[in-house]
């Protein structure tokens, strides 16, 4: 990580954080119904249904102290999520704690994961919200930068160097060209310039050809390892108000087979992740594929949009 990338003519557009404003004592509205919200300290998952605005409050109150602390907070809400995207940004910087606190709960409106940290250097709490880039303990480490797009490193491909490649600006510093499944990819528009993410994979040297060394962040969406366990199907909520198949166990397997068991009754089948990282399986509950929104060694959260359909399940790690 000490290594650093300078020679590419970078087009950065970073993005204007939120600006920080006076703390205020006005309550913070929010029609917060019953949610049950999974989360992490550090190392440490934990679950609380919370209801009602005081509740959610009081735990969104307890995320910032966990960050003020030196701690590192993800959550994610088994809430009524909203088909409607807010106005905010994906990521926040301020040193309002209300301003925090309304943009979480924005971010949790839209079924995002939210992470949050504090930089006591600045006095400022930095927040990023995304949809599915999941949370693995202890499998990949995890940068968060600012996108941007460099010129495609002369010793990957030949004589190319004109395309632009999208890396990710973690310092002031430190670029790391992104990969994904053993290819470079092109900037495009699903490479916004400017956007704040948090994305997950390991970090390789690479060489140019005057033996010029580079940083590569070779993505991952989720490790297959962290799937291959036996989960308890123990929450469903969907738009059509469908609660079938709680209670389910699901085994999967490392060589891609899967059994389900339900009221005593197995099935088998196959799942697979495909190239951006979602779950497929047709033993799931309509079947396709699924976008991995949270995996731990505890709890896996999957969700699907199907027309007009939105759905979101909970597995747990079930004890064998």
């Amino acid at each position: 990580m000490n290594r650093i990338f300078k020679l590419f003519a970078l087009v950065l557009a970073v993005a204007g954080l939120a600006s920080c404003g006076e703390k205020d004592n006005k309550p913070i509205q929010n029609d917060a119904a019953e949610r049950t919200v999974i989360y992490t300290v550090g190392d440490k998952e934990l679950h609380r249904t919370v209801s009602g605005d005081s509740e959610w409050d009081a735990l969104l109150e307890s995320f910032c102290d966990y960050a003020m602390s030196g701690e590192q907070v993800a959550f994610y809400s088994l809430g009524n999520h909203s088909s409607v995207a807010s106005k905010e940004a994906p990521s926040i910087s301020t040193s309002d704690r209300n301003e925090l606190k309304r943009w979480m709960k924005a971010m949790e409106k839209e079924g995002k994961t939210v992470n949050v940290s504090y930089d006591d250097r600045t006095g400022k709490w930095n927040g990023v919200a995304y949809l599915t880039i999941p949370i693995t303990h202890g499998d990949y480490d995890c940068y968060t930068g600012v996108l941007t797009c460099v010129e495609m490193p002369i010793g990957d491909y030949g004589m190319m160097t004109t395309a632009l490649v999208p890396a990710l600006q973690i310092s002031d510093d430190t670029l790391l060209v992104l990969e994904k499944n053993g290819y470079t990819m092109l900037c495009g528009s699903n490479y916004e310039s400017g956007d704040t993410m948090t994305l997950c994979g390991t970090i390789e040297t690479r060489q140019l050809d005057d033996s010029t060394e580079y940083l590569v962040l070779n993505l991952t969406s989720v490790s297959e390892s962290a799937i291959a366990n036996v989960w308890e199907l123990t929450y469903i909520q969907s738009s059509l108000d469908s609660t079938q198949n709680v209670g389910d166990i699901y085994n999967f397997s490392d060589d891609g087979t899967v059994t389900r068991t339900s009221s005593g009754t197995t099935e088998s089948g196959t799942w697979t992740t495909d190239a951006d990282g979602n779950l497929c399986c047709s033993l799931l509950p309509g079947g396709g594929c699924w976008s991995i929104n949270w995996v731990s060694p505890q709890t896996m959260i999957i969700s699907q949009i199907n027309n007009t359909n939105y759905t979101v399940i909970e597995f747990e790690r079930h004890a064998n």
